[in-house]
Parts: C-alpha cells; sequence; structure tokens
C-alpha cells in the first residue's frame, strides 16, 4: 500500500505487500474478449495475470504459506495490476515520470540495506515478489512518491447524530437549524453512534477520505458551518460541518514520519491509503470504470480489490482510522 512502500525503511519497500492500493469504485466499464480486467478501454490479458501468478508462487515459502488456495493470489495480483493501469495513468495526468536512473539507485540503496541482491531476491520472493518484478515494484513505489506532493484532499471537522430513518433525520435537522446550541444535546440523548454520542457528536478533525463514500462526498460538497442530511449504509446522519481546510498526501507522509509508535503509524498508513485510494478512483472514473471478469471475481468498491464473486457483500471490511472503528461514520474505504 500508499504508507507501506513511501514511509518505511527501503528493505520494507521491497519486500512488503505487492498489492499497491487501489481505488473503490463500482465496476462500468465493459470487460473486452480474452482481458482479466479493464480499466477504461486498457486491457489487462489473462496471459499477463496467468503469467504473474505462476512467479508469485515459484517462491516455495510463499507458496505454502497460501495453501491451495491459487484463486486468492489470483485475486491479488489482479488488484495489483488494476492499481499499476491506474497509477500508470495518474502519472500521466500529473505529467509526471520515473527514470531507469532513479529506479537504479533505489535498487541498489534497497539492495545495500538488505546485505546482497541474492538476500533482497530472496525475502523479496517470499513475500510474493518475484526476483523478475522486483524493478517494476520499485517504479510503481516511486511513481507513488512523486504523486504524494501533486494529491491534495479535504481536511474536516466534522459532527453527526445518527439515527435510522430519514424522517426522524429531518425532524432533527430542522431543531438544530432553528438552534445550533441543541445539537450536542440531541447527539447525546438520540445518535445511535455509540462513539460520537458522548462528545456531542463530533468526529474530530480528519482527512475526508476517511469516512464512507456518501459521507465524505456529502461534507466535501457541503458549505462550512451548514448543517445537512445525508444517509449511507449504516442510517441516516445530520451532520454539521465545522471547518474544512486542505492537506497534501505528502504532508500526511511527513507527519506519519512522525509517529512515536506502532500504533500511530498504522494508523497514518490507514489515512494515507484511504486519501490515495480516492485519488484513483477519480483517476478511474475519468478513465471509464474498472471492470473485472467474472471467472476472477468482482471489483468491490468499499474493499478496493477484487474479491471472490460468492459471498463479496458478506466480506467485512477494515473500518478506517478517522472515527473509531466501530463508528458508524468510519470509512472501509473510500471511493
Amino acid at each position: 500500500m500508499l504508507g507501506a512502500t513511501r514511509r518505511t525503511s527501503r528493505l520494507a519497500a521491497a519486500v512488503g505487500a505487492a498489492t499497491v492500493t487501489a481505488l473503490g469504485l463500482s465496476a462500468c466499464a465493459p470487460v473486452h474478449a480474452g482481458a482479466a480486467a479493464t480499466v477504461g478501454n486498457d486491457r489487462i490479458t489473462v496471459g499477463q495475470l496467468k503469467a504473474l501468478v505462476q512467479r508469485t508462487l515459484a517462491d516455495k515459502t510463499f507458496a505454502a504459506n497460501q495453501g491451495s488456495d491459487v484463486s486468492a493470489v489470483q485475486r491479488q495480483e489482479l488488484t495489483s495490476l488494476v492499481s499499476h493501469k491506474l497509477l500508470s495513468l495518474a502519472a500521466v495526468q500529473e505529467r509526471i515520470s520515473v527514470s531507469e536512473g532513479e529506479i537504479g539507485n533505489e535498487l541498489a540503496a534497497v539492495e545495500k540495506q538488505e546485505g546482497s541482491k541474492e538476500k533482497l531476491e530472496t525475502d523479496a520472493a517470499q513475500n510474493g515478489i518475484a526476483p523478475t518484478d522486483i524493478h517494476d515494484y520499485l517504479y510503481y513505489v516511486l511513481l507513488e512518491q512523486k504523486l504524494a506532493p501533486k494529491i491534495t484532499t479535504p481536511v474536516v471537522h466534522t459532527a453527526h447524530i445518527l439515527v435510522k430513518d430519514k424522517a426522524t433525520a429531518e425532524k432533527i435537522l430542522g431543531q438544530v437549524q432553528s438552534d445550533p446550541s441543541q445539537f450536542a444535546a440531541i447527539a447525546k440523548a438520540q445518535s445511535i453512534d455509540t462513539q460520537s454520542a458522548p462528545n456531542g457528536g463530533d468526529l474530530g478533525t480528519v482527512p475526508s477520505a476517511q469516512f464512507v463514500t456518501q459521507f465524505a462526498d456529502a461534507v466535501d460538497a457541503a458549505k462550512v458551518g451548514s448543517y445537512f442530511v445525508v444517509q449511507s449504509q449504516f442510517g441516516w446522519h445530520v451532520v454539521h460541518l465545522i471547518s474544512r481546510t486542505t492537506t497534501t498526501l505528502q504532508d500526511l507522509d511527513a507527519q506519519a514520519q512522525q509517529a512515536t509508535d506502532q500504533t500511530s503509524q498504522q494508523q497514518a498508513q490507514q489515512v494515507e491509503s484511504a486519501v490515495f485510494t480516492r485519488y484513483l478512483a477519480k483517476v478511474a472514473k475519468k478513465a471509464g470504470g474498472v471492470s473485472v471478469n467474472p471467472r476472477y471475481g468482482t471489483w468491490n468498491a468499499e474493499q478496493a480489490s477484487v474479491v471472490a464473486s460468492t459471498g463479496s457483500l458478506a466480506s467485512p471490511a477494515p473500518a478506517g482510522p478517522g472515527a473509531p472503528a466501530s463508528s458508524p461514520a468510519s470509512a472501509a474505504s473510500s471511493g
């Protein structure tokens, strides 16, 4: 993921999770014949996917850890291939590039840190990156680094009152618009978000990308100081947008590097991932969308990955770090 490749050591970047952060996006582009997936009109062929999976499973240690679930590896690698297409599109849109010299320098630094080329290749293979794919992996790592200062995201201070139905939400909206001073008391008394209710519905100041898509879209479009209603999968939110500023992914990364403990660092990585995912969603939408061949699964907008076709809707997505993990406003993955 973005945080894992950009903020940890070069060694971790080379041998970390091979799947680059993808986007949360409902499939809308048709899957062309012979394609494992399409990004706009650009095809990822079945042959490309098959070859990558074979290289990934060539390492006996990695293959043993995967057991017999080859389908899971296919979904993982197809997610990675889609992500790479999106990163390339983003690079064109932002007019950035990575030279062979830059890749060579990064590879030399990784090999030095690891101790030898052989040790690097062994560790990479055991983590699902074939030796022949290290060059390309580092290419996309460097693309992400160059994109970081160009990616901006709203940072919002919000409060909400979560209720089960629209009628209740609209009634509360009328009350708080007439008398804003009631907001905190109503949140404490009526909000079903048990995490934020004791704080008067306050969700703190966080990048909006951390919230579920419907909530994030609404706060990004709203006027600062306004009260409004938005529906999400958790119910109906009466929202107060208290403030909004803007930051860049590069600034978020700098903040993450200052994290003093592992928990804080992991949370920072999740923030970066959510922001980057939301950015790539816009890239994909502009390109015409993403579709996956049903043979390999479906594109899951919340998990931002290729998932098994059966049971995908029931598959739990990890909660994002915006509001507390159990908070209804918290994002699994935005897009």
